[in-house]
């Protein structure tokens, strides 16, 4: 059962993303919130209450729907050390992530770090180490998820995952997709597999 604070802030942003995709060409490129489905929320969700997931980094926020999910995970897994690292760059974005967080009651939980993701990937590693976070979750620029995630592998532990979002659909990012996926999958440190929701999610866990 998803905490109540949560499911009433998830619940209204769920209107908005219907009505985007619904109204896709009438919302400018800069103010489409881009989330991810309630269905991939639910499957992060509960893999991360199977894998006691308390440290999650997070590449590309938006206006922090999955970042909700992941809370609503790390708060049942832990008491008191859970924590959250989400990157975005766009103000726009950060200002409505930060109400969501607050109304939701999870902002003392989850850190919005405002940049560049190569440049704050680097200085996470700097902050803390390698094989730190149980859970990193790449849904940014597509172009840059092979570079993303040779950043986060060092930085998720073994036995941690690594997700990434948009492996099936949009088919515009189809060829950059089946690029991202023979990368991962050449790793003989990981195994991976596609799972396919809606979107599609690519799962990688470091062996």
């Amino acid at each position: 059962m998803v905490n109540e604070k949560i499911q009433n802030v998830l619940s209204r942003l769920e209107k908005d993303i219907d009505y985007e995709n619904s109204h896709r060409d009438e919302i400018p490129g800069e103010k489409r919130l881009n989330c991810i489905s309630r269905n991939i929320g639910m499957f992060y969700n509960t893999l991360l209450m199977s894998i006691n997931a308390k440290k999650i980094l997070e590449i590309g926020m938006s206006v922090g729907y999955s970042g909700l999910w992941f809370a609503d995970a790390v708060m049942l897994n832990t008491k008191s050390d859970g924590q959250i690292i989400t990157i975005d760059r766009e103000q726009f974005k950060i200002d409505n992530a930060t109400r969501n967080f607050e109304e939701a009651g999870v902002s003392s939980l989850i850190k919005i770090r405002k940049g560049e993701a190569r440049k704050i990937l680097d200085e996470i590693k700097e902050e803390f180490g390698e094989n730190y976070f149980d859970f990193i979750f790449i849904d940014a620029d597509k172009e840059s998820y092979i570079e993303y995630f040779d950043l986060c592998l060092p930085l998720v532990r073994k036995g941690g995952i690594i997700g990434a979002d948009n492996i099936l659909l949009p088919e515009r990012f189809n060829e950059m997709m089946a690029d991202y996926l023979s990368h991962v999958r050449s790793n003989p440190n990981v195994q991976s597999v596609t799972v396919p929701i809606d979107n599609g999610e690519e799962v990688t866990i470091k062996l």
